[in-house]
């Protein structure tokens, strides 16, 4: 993986996605306040200490970071607050650079159908995977669930064939930008699968 010394500044980028404990993924704007937490523009109710992950496009790279929902200040503007986690992704301290790769995954739908692939970037906070629509029994039925079941916000199942074995990721659609190329969002991750794709991820 190229290391980067490059300040992650969701706050400079145009958009993010935002996911609140766990649920479908939200295009926000993200502002810096002066005590160091973010404000994201979401409107409507988040639970106090509820996770939060962040992910944004910064100069071509994909950067991601986890948080807690927090009170609003006094008098502060309308939104969403979000402390960033230092124990897991701070702006100030780590960073989640998605990895160009070619590795092996299968997406499963919650009817159960699987469809192979390849994640073609990869990071703790998501990936991009293209799944094989060339498959010989694929028929008209299956693509057409396929993208039912790849709608932004649907919950899938990808198991990604990692060099010390496979891991399966729950995991939320971000977007689909033509039938089978997908960008999913992690979700309620365990902590050994992220330290066995953090692994996978200083090997490249």
């Amino acid at each position: 993986m190229v290391r980067t010394t490059e300040e992650p500044q969701p706050w400079a980028a145009p958009t993010a996605s935002a996911s609140l404990g766990g649920g479908p993924a939200r295009a926000c704007r993200v502002w810096r306040e002066s005590d160091g937490t973010l404000r994201l523009n979401l409107t409507g109710f988040a639970m106090i200490g509820v996770d939060v992950a962040l992910l944004w496009t910064q100069n071509g790279t994909g950067f991601s970071i986890v948080g807690t929902v927090v009170p609003p200040p006094d008098g502060g503007m309308p939104g969403v607050y979000m402390r960033v986690d230092q124990t897991v992704g701070a702006v100030d301290r780590r960073r989640s650079r998605r990895v160009s790769v070619q590795v092996p995954v299968v997406l499963i739908l919650p009817s159960g159908q699987m469809f192979p692939g390849l994640a073609i970037d990869l990071s703790l906070g998501g990936a991009r995977v293209i799944v094989d629509l060339d498959v010989d029994d694929l028929g008209e039925e299956a693509i057409l669930d396929l993208v039912d079941g790849l709608a932004p916000g649907q919950s899938v199942t990808l198991e990604v064939a990692l060099p010390d074995g496979p891991a399966d990721f729950d995991c939320h659609v971000r977007g689909s930008d033509e039938p089978g190329d997908v960008r999913l969002l992690f979700v309620d991750m365990e902590a050994g699968v992220r330290d066995r794709l953090a692994a996978f991820e200083r090997s490249q």
